[in-house]
């Protein structure tokens, strides 16, 4: 499916740029661009986008908090890791939305609780907000916007 998106946003794309909006018509040619950033939005959200549902058919832990959220990675080289943190009653875990639709989201992170020493809500990438977990050896951040 989201192959198929892509195509159809590169298609349109294509269309948008080399088209003369004086040959198919104005009214036409701008009705494609809701077109264009509504299949923007469904390719971010099924290629992104975790659910509580989606948790609750992975695990049966259950969960007190969740929020969709991206984690700076550690190394700094990677992307972020976008996706939904819990806070159960003993870890912290960030779930990932996978290809699978058998499972449609997997565990990616988890930490300890216990292990947190404190947390803090700051600029954590560029100017982007987030909050940070700070553990003994290292600190673990996540963005929120």
């Amino acid at each position: 499916m989201q192959i198929l998106i892509k195509l159809v946003l590169l298609a349109l794309t294509f269309f948008l740029v080399f088209v003369n909006p004086a040959y198919i018509g104005k009214a036409v040619y701008y009705s494609f661009f809701p077109v264009l950033f509504l299949l923007v939005g469904w390719l971010y959200r099924i290629s992104y986008l975790v659910g509580e549902k989606d948790i609750q058919r992975v695990t049966d832990e259950p969960f007190s908090y969740s929020l969709f959220c991206a984690m700076v990675p550690l190394d700094g080289q990677e992307d972020l890791k976008r996706g939904r943190l819990i806070v159960t009653e003993t870890h912290l875990k960030l779930f990932q939305r996978t290809k699978s639709k058998k499972e449609p989201c997997k565990m990616t992170y988890s930490l300890p609780i216990a292990q947190l020493e404190g947390i803090s809500v700051e600029t954590v990438l560029g100017n982007r907000k987030g909050f940070t977990f700070h553990l003994e050896s290292h600190n673990v951040s996540f963005v929120y916007r």
